[in-house]
């Protein structure tokens, strides 16, 4: 919001650049899923593994660290086509309600990609790429609320195992 300020964010080069328009504010909302911000815009570009965005003087700049020779160099603004409406509690009688309904789809979707059923495995990620950092720290946390929170609890055991903590 601040055009003096700056924010980094990181979401494990080539670069796209928005400027701000003569001496308006600018206005960069960050989050991990567009129904956050379906609210306060329907432009979003959407990171991907392994990108950088840093805001400075109002200007974000989103780096792509590892890019491979056909890939293209920036990241397009989209429009979303959904509407606040889909995003709200619908027919249930709380947001608890319709997280609980959702989930098989958001399960879905989170392992899309990830799980390989030819051989019965599965694939994290970035996750292995990063083993031997993660490996060196004391101690891992996990900081969450809700659903996410409980998710935390029930993965700690096998992150931990998984990473040797």
């Amino acid at each position: 919001k601040d055009k003096k300020g700056s924010c980094n964010l990181s979401r494990v080069d080539s670069t796209t650049c928005l400027f701000p328009v003569e001496e308006k504010a600018v206005e960069y909302y960050f989050a991990s899923d567009a129904s956050a911000v379906i609210e306060h815009t329907n432009r979003v570009i959407f990171l991907e593994d392994d990108d950088v965005a840093a805001v400075v003087d109002g200007r974000l700049s989103i780096h792509r660290i590892k890019r491979t020779a056909g890939d293209h160099p920036g990241r397009a603004v989209q429009t979303l086509q959904m509407e606040l409406q889909q995003i709200m509690k619908g027919n249930f009688s709380s947001f608890m309600q319709k997280e609980i309904f959702e989930q098989p789809e958001s399960v879905v979707n989170t392992m899309r990609g990830r799980v390989n059923f030819d051989d019965y495995t599965v694939n994290l990620g970035g996750l292995k790429d990063h083993i031997k950092e993660i490996q060196r720290c004391r101690r891992l946390i996990l900081i969450a609320c809700g659903t996410s929170y409980h998710a935390g609890v029930a993965v700690s055991g096998q992150s931990r195992s998984v990473c040797k903590l």
